[in-house]
């Protein structure tokens, strides 16, 4: 099993929830976990932010990587159509981290707390050989929760914001290309990515599947189309990007359809829905739900886009 989703699958088969199942509304394989503790349903997720897998010290402050985690794991929370109500936070620091920038560090998360609604209530210290900011948030849903298994043929996908900038802001970082024009704008999105407590309201009125864009656009619409039983069509041409995008890939030499659809952390929301205007005042329609399996990319002339990756994977 050299693959994430195998493990996670596997996974899946080795946890015996006994006679808890019934309290269990959404488990393993979503974005959150939905438990329902006999009052209200809670929403449960947890995500690791790990040096030299998903930072480097030297391409980003302490306070940022604080940020940065918080709101990575806040997303998954927004994807549910929930508002995060609380957090806790394990930290793993090397022995020889100064205390101002274990200061620095802890202001980005509150700062981040605070913004999001997560406030954080507990959590653990430990020393280790590298720094990781592992973050449980727990959130309630706004109305119904809203999970990767309900879109239907004839829905339109949309997503949030734009795509492709974060993964291009750490290539700039990584090619020491600051001084190109709009190189700051991508590297503080990817230093500190969007919120989407307001889009989270509006998803649950209006979504029928949705996930936040983690692992990149193309994987994480094909685990909403696996999860659903459907298949999906994605227009390369309709992705949105930000102002200056196609220039600085173009100065990097880096393909910017291939980085909007497959470059990761740019912590979007993506969603189904009946196409109406409120679904497109809140995102942008990128491609339509379909009958079948899988996800195919057309460009502006309907013909099919073979690509060699579809996103980040931990285990490839």
């Amino acid at each position: 099993m050299h693959d994430e989703f195998a493990k996670i699958e596997w996974l899946k088969t080795r946890f015996d929830l006994g006679g808890d199942a019934k309290k269990v509304v959404v488990g393993i394989g979503d974005d959150a976990a939905v438990i329902d503790f006999g009052n209200r349903p809670t929403i449960i997720t947890v995500d690791t932010q790990v040096e030299d897998v998903h930072f480097q010290r030297g391409l980003i402050s302490y306070r940022d990587l604080g940020y940065r985690s918080m709101v990575a794991a806040v997303s998954d929370v927004w994807a549910m159509a929930a508002m995060p109500s609380a957090s806790v936070v394990a930290l793993t620091l090397p022995s020889n981290l100064p205390d101002e920038e274990f200061r620095e560090l802890i202001e980005g998360v509150a700062e981040a707390a605070r913004q999001t609604g997560a406030r954080v209530v507990g959590g653990n210290l430990s020393r280790g050989a590298s720094l990781s900011v592992t973050t449980t948030v727990f959130g309630l849903p706004i109305a119904e929760s809203v999970t990767r298994h309900g879109a239907l043929p004839g829905d339109s996908v949309y997503v949030t914001g734009t795509l492709g900038s974060a993964a291009l802001g750490l290539a700039v970082l990584q090619t020491g290309s600051l001084d190109l024009a709009h190189a700051a704008s991508f590297v503080e999105r990817w230093r500190r990515p969007p919120t989407h407590g307001r889009a989270a309201r509006a998803l649950a009125a209006l979504a029928t599947a949705a996930v936040d864009v983690s692992d990149g656009c193309l994987q994480d619409l094909q685990h909403v189309c696996t999860a659903s039983g459907v298949g999906a069509t994605l227009h390369a041409d309709a992705i949105p990007t930000a102002p200056g995008y196609q220039t600085t890939c173009k100065a990097l030499d880096i393909d910017p359809v291939v980085l909007a659809l497959t470059g990761g952390e740019d912590y979007e929301l993506m969603f189904t829905a009946a196409e109406s205007s409120e679904a497109s005042a809140l995102g942008t329609k990128i491609g339509e739900i379909i009958e079948g399996a899988g996800v195919r990319v057309v460009d502006a002339t309907g013909q099919a886009i073979d690509l060699d990756q579809t996103g980040f994977r931990h285990f490839s």
